[in-house]
């Protein structure tokens, strides 16, 4: 049979049967693409910081009076200073290393009781009025704005032979103040006091309220004053009663102390007078600033 088919048929039926054989014994592959799934954030990230500033406030507090106004009361708060250290003083007058002072000479029986002058004037005639009857010559600490409203009871204060100090212009805070401002409020005040009275001032400076920092001190020091404060408080300015304004000076009174109350309280002369009286029961010299300042 095969003799009917042609050579050439029978290569060509060859070939065909050889490749079919040949693709039938390659193996298959399928290749299976990779896809990479990134999934959408469900929220925002939160951010976490690396460290945290706590701050620490400082409260400091304001005073009853502005810088443009005259109070007729101290404020309602004066802070307790506790001195560490004893000044030295000569010839009644402050060694140029002392710059704040709260007693005097202790080694003498001695007191001083000084004013620091505001309000009505005729409260203030009552005070001296009084100190004339006890023959006691003292210290008043002039504002300069209530010696500019009252020229006749700055006049009359030096007339009785009292000393006079520095008390500042405006009874600002000398906390917040520049050093310009320190220096006006000082410089103003003795400029008119000399004027009135031709007394100076110097080297008395009581602060406002107390309140003073370490620039205020210094600019103080450097215009001539010296800071006087006191070791006993009358608190007249917070009890506005005549026996206790009394026993807050007589209770506690020791030799070389230092005494302030004002000239703006009605209870004020009453309290004095009685306190006057004690003291000098009790052996005490009334004495001005300066004297007690004295070795």
């Amino acid at each position: 049979m095969l003799r009917r088919f042609s050579p050439l048929f029978l290569l060509a039926f060859l070939v065909i049967v050889i490749i079919v054989a040949s693709c039938s014994a390659l193996p298959v592959v399928i290749q299976t693409p990779t896809f990479t799934f990134t999934p959408s954030p469900s929220a925002l990230p939160t951010e976490t910081p690396t460290s945290t500033l706590t701050l620490t406030p400082t409260f400091t507090p304001s005073p009853t009076a502005t810088a443009t106004s005259i109070p007729t009361a101290t404020a309602t708060s004066t802070p307790t200073v506790v001195p560490t250290a004893t000044a030295t003083f000569v010839v009644g007058r402050p060694t140029a290393s002392v710059k704040l002072v709260y007693w005097g000479n202790q080694k003498k029986k001695q007191v001083h009781i000084g004013f620091d002058v505001e309000g009505n004037p005729k409260i203030l005639n009552e005070i001296l009025a009084i100190l004339a009857q006890y023959r006691y010559h003292t210290t008043f600490f002039i504002q300069g704005a209530w010696a500019a409203d009252h020229p006749d009871a700055v006049k009359r204060i030096v007339a009785q032979g009292h000393e006079v100090g520095n008390h500042s212009w405006t009874h600002s805070d000398f906390r917040k103040l520049s050093r310009e401002q320190i220096v006006k409020e000082l410089a103003d005040t003795e400029e008119l006091v000399f004027k009135l009275t031709g007394k100076s001032t110097k080297p008395y400076f009581r602060p406002p309220y107390s309140y003073r920092n370490k620039q205020s001190i210094q600019v103080a020091y450097e215009q001539g004053y010296t800071h006087i404060l006191w070791g006993q408080d009358a608190y007249d300015w917070r009890d506005h009663d005549a026996d206790k304004i009394y026993h807050n000076i007589v209770d506690h009174v020791r030799p070389g102390e230092i005494i302030y109350m004002h000239t703006s309280h009605k209870t004020d002369p009453v309290a004095l007078r009685r306190a006057l009286q004690t003291l000098q029961e009790r052996g005490y010299k009334l004495v001005s600033l300066t004297g007690i300042l004295a070795p």
